[in-house]
């Protein structure tokens, strides 16, 4: 029914095409100029001439998008079959938030390995959580924490190796657990980027995995209204999320615009194919607001986002005894497993973020100043299954609120040569709210840190080069207390020299290489060196680096053999791009000394429960791995798609393996696309291999076993271990449909989708929940997008 009709009003060839020539405001060809068609995935670069074409189209009319570095995006109405379009660009003059956005754009004509949501590609993940949509991208995988809770890696690592800019401003949560969620709503961005290399030095230390990009659309500068509507429904949790954004200029009053944006998603608990998952209930509530004024030489704006979450952790991961320890990681369905409810019960989060951002650009002869401002303030509380009335309190309840200062001053030579200094700094305190009746799992502490940098670009013949450098130092002023309740003071330092270099060079009009080579560092977090008890949330006791490993004593860090993270990256990107064939193919390799990780060390019981532990601690790190995509376009309508990651990681130091590395992937999809692209249907299917390259394992069995016996489940080795088997592989099906229809001077695009078609019974392997239950069952969900 969905299929046919569209295939019978399409009974006309689709052979026309729109052709035109980009050239600059001095009537100069703009080359590798990027000219998308909207509402498609479908677009093309310039040549070195400034020329275009694409070919494949039905008769009607269609916007193209088209985007050069430094110049404004324009947006020109083109009819197919048109003999020529003739486009001229302007010079862009954008904010600061803009220029993040640019910024990333010329790294990415250059030299930087990317991928990037935006579109229709993003407009497939409506509904789901910044972790969880960027799992569409090749490289991108998952750690989770249950059905709801979805942390960002890249190319094997996560949480303080991976840094996140939000509408410019670093990202700062307790990101530190593997279970601690990025606190953004997908719905505020106009695209979504992973910088896959250590381009974005000038931001900062953390950047050894990559970065992810948030990016917001530019404010309106001209007097109108606009703005979207989004509603999506989801069977899998009876979820239901609905997100409004409008938006505006001012009357006789260029250059002012305003935007007012707000999200609100309630899902009870989901299910496994066999059974509920109790407890998995979310609950959010985000909105934001910004304003400013943008002029040829002068802009300033202000922006302003509240988000707040409510996450059940999955009930049967909080167990009392060793018993029931065993018994939950050998049976199904999880103990304490109920029906379907929209309650959300200890164990659960609550998070709050806030993020205040000013921000203000001055254009002068030559160059251009940029100033910076930021303040987050981040609110959260975790729930234990606590005795009498204590379950009410929260086990942990931190604050954390972190200042931002940035200035930075761009200028271009008479060569076309560009170059950026800035500094930038942070001033961070964290503090544990009294009354939780617990000892507090991370001590307080403040941090300042900061440095300059300094980046250029080069163009040299056909190569253009990008190379950057900065300078950081951290302190941390810590107070805590130990196991026995007794108080302690540290005063730590660390400082460190980050570097980049990258180079790009077309072997022809199809053909594009890219390399590039970084080192880049990272202190510690308070939380890697003096964590101390049980964390809920992962279902796990874990303890720091600087806990003594048979007392669990604070020990001074001149006491222990701690070293900072370092690491040496190289990424390798060959891209191909014709009318009819996209493909794009990365590898890399990342070493990283001294890599600290949560290594497995057995099964303890406390006061709050039986739970297995773990223990920070360093090793030298290897991951080797390729991401590659291809789009091949069968006809005017057909077009094939596949993704690619592969990924191995080990244990140098040792000869040992990692646990909770990312399994190698391949995703295939046909996509059907109708007539005037007002229809389309596209199947797909993900391919999933077992995790082989996992450490020894040693069941709570044998634990119990062995500590009955008096023995040692270890036998003596240090060697890293899990406490289950990979999970076999899997194969998962889905199917989406969409259709649009013009709906006054707006547009209304409707999706169907299933995912997980065939309800499949399977566990990820970078789930920390996958000792107790599979991952979730088949999900249908219906989405609704109007635009005006």
């Amino acid at each position: 029914m969905l299929l046919f009709p569209p295939v019978l009003w399409a009974q006309e060839g689709c052979t026309l095409s729109i052709e035109g020539h980009i050239v600059s405001e001095s009537n100069g060809p703009l080359p590798n100029a990027e000219v998308l068609l909207q509402g498609t995935e479908r677009g093309t670069t310039t040549d070195k001439d400034g020329n275009f074409r694409i070919t494949g189209l039905c008769h009607g009319e269609f916007v193209l998008e088209v985007r050069f570095v430094g110049y404004e995006t324009q947006w020109i109405r083109a009819v197919a079959g048109d003999t020529h379009v003739a486009i001229q660009l302007h010079p862009e003059s954008k904010n600061l938030q803009e220029v993040v956005v640019r910024e990333k754009h010329v790294q990415i004509d250059k030299s930087t390995t990317y991928a990037i949501l935006e579109g229709a590609s993003l407009d497939k993940t409506a509904g789901k959580s910044l972790g969880e949509s960027l799992k569409a991208l090749p490289g991108v995988n998952t750690v989770q924490a249950g059905p709801g809770i979805f942390k960002p890696v890249i190319h094997g690592v996560h949480s303080q190796r991976v840094l996140i800019l939000n509408h410019g401003i670093r990202q700062e949560g307790q990101q530190w657990g593997a279970e601690h969620a990025p606190e953004i709503d997908p719905f505020i961005a106009s695209n979504i980027m992973v910088i896959k290399d250590a381009g974005a030095i000038k931001y900062g230390t953390d950047a050894l995995g990559g970065v992810i990009v948030v990016n917001p659309a530019p404010l309106p500068e001209k007097a109108g209204l606009g703005g979207t509507l989004n509603t999506v429904m989801q069977s899998n949790g009876r979820s239901g999320t609905i997100s409004g954004m409008l938006e505006g200029g001012l009357k006789k009053l260029d250059g002012w615009g305003w935007r007012m944006q707000g999200t609100a998603k309630r899902a009870g608990d989901y299910h496994a194919p066999d059974y509920s998952l109790t407890n998995t209930g979310v609950s959010e509530f985000d909105f934001s607001t910004a304003a400013g004024y943008h002029g040829e030489k002068f802009g300033a704006d202000i922006f302003y986002s509240y988000f707040q979450t409510e996450l059940g952790i999955l009930r049967g991961s909080a167990i009392s005894n060793l018993d029931d320890l065993v018994t939950a990681m050998e049976s199904e369905p999880p103990i304490g497993t109920t029906s379907f409810s929209y309650d959300i019960n200890p164990p659960r989060q609550e998070v709050k973020h806030n993020l205040l951002k000013i921000n203000s650009h001055w254009s002068r002869p030559g160059g251009e100043w940029r100033f910076q401002y930021g303040y987050q303030s981040n609110f959260r509380k975790e729930f234990d299954i606590r005795r009498a009335d204590l379950s009410s309190l929260p086990a942990l309840d931190l604050e954390l609120r972190t200042h931002t200062l940035e200035a930075e001053y761009e200028m271009t030579n008479s060569k076309g040569q560009q170059f950026c200094f800035g500094i930038n700094g942070m001033y961070q305190d964290n503090r544990n709210v009294p009354g939780t009746q617990r000892i507090p799992f991370i001590p307080n502490y403040t941090s300042i840190a900061g440095g300059p940098f300094a980046v250029g670009k080069f163009t040299l013949s056909q190569w253009t080069l990008d190379i950057g450098t900065r300078y950081d130092v951290r302190s941390y002023e810590v107070v805590g207390f130990d196991f026995k309740n007794t108080r302690y003071t540290s005063s730590l330092l660390f400082h460190n020299v980050s570097a980049s270099a990258g180079i790009s060079r077309p072997l022809d009009k199809h053909q594009t290489i890219k390399l590039n080579l970084s080192s880049a560092w990272r202190p510690p977090h308070v939380a890697e060196l003096y964590s101390l008890g049980t964390h809920q949330s992962a279902a796990a006791i874990e303890y720091g680096l600087l806990l003594n490993d048979s007392t669990n004593e604070v020990m001074d860090i001149s006491e222990v053999p701690f070293q900072l993270e370092q690491a040496l990256k190289a990424v390798a990107t060959y891209e191909y791009s014709s009318e009819r064939f996209q493909a794009e193919a990365t590898v890399y390799a990342n070493t990283i000394f001294n890599f600290i990780y949560l290594q497995p060390r057995g099964v303890t019981t406390t006061l709050r429960g039986t739970y297995p532990y773990f223990r920070y601690t360093q090793t030298d790190a290897l991951f080797v791995g390729l991401d590659a995509e291809a789009d091949y376009t069968l006809n005017p309508h057909f077009t094939l798609n596949g993704k690619l990651s592969l990924l191995s990681a080990t244990d140098i130091r040792n000869d040992d393996y990692l646990v909770f590395i990312p399994s190698n992937r391949l995703e295939l999809g046909l996509r059907y696309q109708a007539a005037k692209h007002q229809f389309y249907v596209e199947p797909r299917v993900n391919f999933v291999a077992r995790q082989h390259r996992a450490p020894r394992v040693i069941t709570v069995r044998e634990f119990q076993e062995a500590i009955d016996n008096g023995g040692d489940p270890l036998g003596g080795s240090t060697k890293n271990f899990d406490f289950m088997e990979a999970p076999p592989g899997y194969v998962l099906a889905g199917i989406a449909a969409g259709y649009s229809w013009p709906l006054g001077e707006g547009r209304l695009d409707l999706r169907v989708a299933a995912e997980n078609l065939f309800n499949s019974s399977y566990r990820e392997y970078t789930n920390r929940l996958r000792y107790y239950a599979d991952d979730i069952g088949r999900n249908f969900s219906v989405s609704l997008k109007y635009m005006f």
